[in-house]
């Protein structure tokens, strides 16, 4: 996988913030033309295997319609659930950190949630959202980068995934890339905070990469 200076990423990013208030579509993650202008990245249906010493799980690029196939893959887990709201770029002037959820009981209440805030968890690159389990069999992670990373359940994700036309093939981020935040989401934040009485956690080293 190409390296990447993370340090271009976040000049980038901060550079696309006012050009993102401009635009006339919402698109949450770009990449870079040989112009320098900058165009919603597709990977296409596809997804990935990826095996460590520590786990094994499956890679999904995920350019449209993630909630949809969010709420798929997590048919696939044994609830009760949870979320794990990242906020890596706070927009309101909340505290940037993971926000836990309280639990929920079934896959009817974890969709009002999705579904209520689909656009924004869509069309915003300011934060990763987790789907876990209560008894750690599976979780699923929507990250900024447009992607689905899913552990646990691995046979009935990639059953799911077939039946939903991905195919198998290895992909990346494309450098350079850029995440977008629009001025029209930030109600939204504070929305979605006020959801639950979440429980706040401070960010780790994992929640921000680009590799």
């Amino acid at each position: 996988m190409a390296s990447f200076d993370i340090s271009k990423s976040i000049k980038i990013t901060e550079a696309m913030v006012e050009e993102s208030k401009k635009s006339t579509t919402r698109d949450k993650y770009t990449r870079m033309l040989p112009d320098e202008s900058f165009v919603k990245n597709e990977y296409g249906k596809i997804f990935e295997i990826e095996t460590t010493n520590t786990y094994q799980r499956i890679k999904v690029a995920a350019d449209d319609d993630q909630i949809a196939l969010l709420l798929k893959l997590g048919e696939n887990l044994q609830p009760p659930y949870f979320i794990l709201y990242v906020l890596l770029i706070p927009r309101q002037g909340n505290e940037k950190g993971r926000y836990q959820s309280e639990i929920i009981e079934d896959i009817i209440d974890l969709g009002l949630f999705l579904h209520k805030f689909k656009d924004f968890l869509e069309t915003d690159g300011r934060h990763h959202i987790w789907i876990g389990t209560v008894d750690n069999s599976g979780l699923l992670i929507y990250d900024q980068h447009n992607v689905i990373y899913s552990y646990g359940q691995l046979n009935n994700q990639l059953a799911t995934l077939r039946k939903e036309g991905f195919q198998e093939q290895a992909f990346s981020f494309p450098v350079p890339h850029a995440h977008h935040y629009y001025s029209e989401n930030d109600s939204y934040e504070d929305e979605l905070l006020g959801y639950w009485e979440w429980e706040i956690f401070p960010l780790t080293d994992q929640d921000t990469y680009e590799n």
